[in-house]
């Protein structure tokens, strides 16, 4: 039974604020505010910044840890780490590397570089993107994990010490998980409102051009031209304690939705991250296509629900689908967009398609001595 606090004040969300005053203000917003994070939606009072939701530390006055992220070009989610302490009195654009870690033992190495004297802020290759979103979404996941969420490391370069932020508890789950859930709805308003308003300055058709005289173009369609639509798909492998494996996920604000396997074995799984709670059964479908169920259960080594003999036929449907949704047996439901998920799903194929690396070995005939 959900009890309430008198003591925690009412947030309205920010889409009926922003219908209440007619356009975004520029601020924190909060929607969860308590010890030791805090849910808050920054929007930016200057147009080359975007909003973003950050899952921020409350815990100290004069230092801060702040877990953001933002929505991209084609909805793509990105993460990114902010960390600032006001007695630094950091060299300006110079980079250090930071580790975010759980006891776990999973996290994430990342590169920050020093925005002002007191703040660090992620700075992320471009050819790491993939695996530290990856690694970085985990951490956070085992943070937020319902069976034993767990506390966060974080390590610095040089001599400045471990900061370490306590475990959540059980309540603080519940409230931070929903409070998130309508942080990301109301950054994706945003995000939405300021497409459209950029939008509304071009002259725009869903025809294509055609000349005066009814007749199509003889230059190449538009379509054509344009470069491949972006995704917040990725595609990569790590060495695991079982051995190599290959991922291939998707981000939706707090919740993680993929497929996991290692080379040459038979079992598809897939997994969904900050959904449901202990064993449970759930229904994977795409589009239109049919549907298939599997039971699953909370991984220990990742945090995450994990549903296994998923058939590959589910990964060619992806390949040319719209739009991915898993729905469980009480009710919730994650839907994840297909688009531009093509190539990362096709990697994954190959990758979980190559023989076993162990039974190679094994099979393989002895060297003459």
């Amino acid at each position: 039974m959900h009890l309430f606090n008198p003591t925690k004040p009412i947030v309205i969300s920010l889409s009926a604020f922003l219908a209440a005053t007619g356009g975004a203000v520029a601020g924190d917003k909060s929607y969860y505010s308590g010890k030791p994070w805090e849910i808050v939606l920054h929007v930016p009072d200057t147009q080359n910044e975007r909003p973003y939701c950050a899952f921020r530390t409350t815990l100290w006055d004069t230092r801060a840890i702040s877990i953001e992220t933002m929505i991209g070009a084609g909805d793509a989610v990105a993460m990114s780490l902010r960390i600032r302490k006001e007695e630094w009195n950091l060299p300006l654009n110079q980079t250090t590397t930071v580790a975010a870690e759980s006891v776990a033992g999973m996290g994430a190495e990342v590169p920050m570089k020093a925005i002002s004297e007191h703040e660090l802020y992620s700075d992320v290759p471009a050819a790491s993107v993939p695996e530290f979103n990856f690694m970085f979404a985990t951490t956070v996941q085992l943070m937020l994990a319902k069976r034993e969420p767990q506390p966060l490391a974080i390590k610095f370069s040089g001599n400045e010490p471990l900061w370490t932020v306590p475990a959540l508890d059980r309540l603080q789950l519940f409230e931070i998980n929903e409070a998130f859930k309508r942080c990301d709805l109301d950054l994706r308003g945003l995000q939405s409102k300021a497409e459209q308003d950029g939008s509304s300055q071009e002259v725009t058709s869903p025809f294509s051009a055609t000349s005066p005289t009814g007749q199509p173009p003889t230059q190449p369609s538009v379509s054509s031209q344009l470069p491949a639509a972006p995704s917040d798909w990725e595609f990569y492998t790590r060495d695991e304690d079982w051995g190599p494996t290959c991922f291939a996920q998707t981000h939706r604000g707090i919740v993680m939705v993929g497929f996991m396997g290692s080379p040459g074995k038979e079992d598809l799984v897939g997994f969904v991250s900050s959904l449901f709670s202990g064993d449970t059964r759930a229904t994977w479908h795409v589009d239109d296509k049919p549907a298939y169920v599997s039971d699953g259960g909370e991984s220990d080594y990742f945090g995450w629900h994990e549903f296994g003999q998923l058939p590959m036929e589910l990964l060619d449907q992806a390949s040319e689908g719209k739009e991915l949704a898993v729905t469980g047996a009480k009710g919730e439901r994650i839907a994840v967009s297909l688009r531009g998920a093509s190539s990362s799903i096709s990697k994954f194929k190959e990758c979980f398609g190559k023989p076993d690396p162990d039974s190679a070995a094994a099979a393989a005939p002895a060297r003459p001595k």
